[in-house]
């Protein structure tokens, strides 16, 4: 009895004990569960990297701060989003394989100015990038809103296949992202490279800003996306984030929509830009994980845009809507400027017998010298080039007769 009852004893007992220590060891794994940060998963598919905080958030050194977009700005935008740019390139074909040399892109275009502001910086522009290359920037007198033809030299393709991005830009760098408002091809030199471009029809990262315009904070962020996953139908639907690190501190956008920001360092700054899916995992590798390098405190003017409000002279003048000076009323009045000069003849009225003496006695050959109808060969002065200009430095394509 004794040895069946110990053995009962032990069997329910160590039983209870087990079952005891098993519900302890489930309690306390829920509770890791439940207190473990949600993150923790994150960092772990982005192999150690520091959990993107939102924006706005304290940073590692607390320094990116989104701020409100520059009153100047503010102003253009509400002028130009009167515009719905259309853009298309019509030569090259798309997918044509290019022969060794110089070629030239052809743009057609309408409903955007395209504007060099003179010393008050670019105005609303076209941007033509390579693949990832530094954009090429296209400007013109104003006078092609409606509608333009483009003839853009553009240098030697390297071997292999290439993107071809037009987009029409406003004043400051950020992209139009209305539909029809960007256009892209595909061109090959040699041969055809598949792995070389994004397959037709998947996502594409295209950096728009920070690119030669920043100088000075605040600094825009801003980006193209083409072919992204649609998001936003349901709630809590994410089928795509944009994840940013600036000098390590991160921070992740669900929306496609400039960034003003401030905490950037004077001098050089680090900026990646990956696009990922829901769970973190790159998207599309590797033609959405772009590296750039964000200069700040260089010497040279600092843009017109991020400084005060436009005067309205300043506003059409950036908008290309300013009227031209008349040539005729320029030239009527240099008389009028030289003629204030000869008062000081009078006061040496004595002279003047003298100076008719001299006069008669020059060779008659220059008997029609100083004839004022020589001071009006103005009218090859105005011989500027109308064509497009890159850069806003130089001309770099004409524009073809408007349709």
């Amino acid at each position: 009895m004794g040895t069946g009852r110990v053995r009962v004893v032990r069997a329910g007992g160590a039983g209870k004990q087990w079952r005891r220590l098993l519900r302890v060891l489930l309690s306390g794994a829920l509770l890791l569960v439940l207190l473990a940060p949600s993150g923790c998963s994150r960092l772990s598919r982005n192999s150690g990297a520091p959990e993107p905080l939102p924006l706005g958030a304290a940073g590692a050194a607390g320094r990116l701060q989104e701020v409100a977009p520059p009153p100047p700005v503010q102003q253009l935008r509400q002028a130009l989003d009167q515009h719905r740019p259309q853009l298309a390139i019509t030569a090259p074909e798309d997918g044509s394989l290019l022969p060794a040399g110089s070629w030239t892109l052809r743009i057609r275009g309408s409903d955007w100015p395209l504007t060099d502001a003179g010393p008050l910086g670019l105005g609303a522009h076209l941007a033509v990038q390579v693949d990832d290359e530094p954009p090429l920037r296209l400007t013109g007198d104003g006078a092609t809103a409606e509608r333009f033809d483009l003839a853009v030299p553009m240098d030697p393709l390297a071997p292999g296949s290439h993107r071809i991005t037009v987009t029409a830009v406003r004043p400051w760098g950020e992209v139009v992202k209305n539909p029809g408002a960007s256009a892209q091809i595909r061109l090959h030199r040699v041969a055809i490279n598949p792995l070389g471009v994004p397959a037709p029809g998947t996502p594409q990262l295209i950096v728009a800003s920070p690119a030669e315009l920043a100088g000075a904070e605040p600094v825009l962020l801003d980006w193209l996306l083409q072919d992204a996953p649609l998001q936003g139908l349901r709630e809590g639907d994410a089928r795509w984030r944009l994840r940013v690190t600036i000098n390590g501190d991160s921070f992740l956008v669900d929306q496609n929509a400039p960034l003003w920001l401030k905490g950037w360092r004077t001098g050089s700054n680090s900026l990646l830009m990956e696009l990922v899916d829901e769970r973190g995992e790159p998207l599309n590798p590797p033609f959405n994980t772009l590296v750039r390098e964000v200069t700040l405190g260089a010497a040279g003017p600092r843009p017109r845009w991020l400084g005060g409000a436009l005067s309205e002279e300043e506003l059409a003048q950036v908008l290309g809507t300013a009227p031209a000076a008349d040539p005729e009323a320029a030239t009527a009045e240099e008389p009028a400027q030289e003629e204030p000069a000869e008062p000081a003849e009078p006061a040496a009225a004595e002279t003047a017998p003298a100076a008719a003496a001299q006069a008669d006695a020059e060779p008659r050959g220059h008997g029609d010298g100083p004839d004022p109808a020589e001071a009006l060969p103005t009218e090859e002065a105005p011989q500027e080039s109308e064509g497009t200009s890159v850069n806003g430095l130089s001309p770099n394509g004409q524009p073809e007769s408007a349709a």
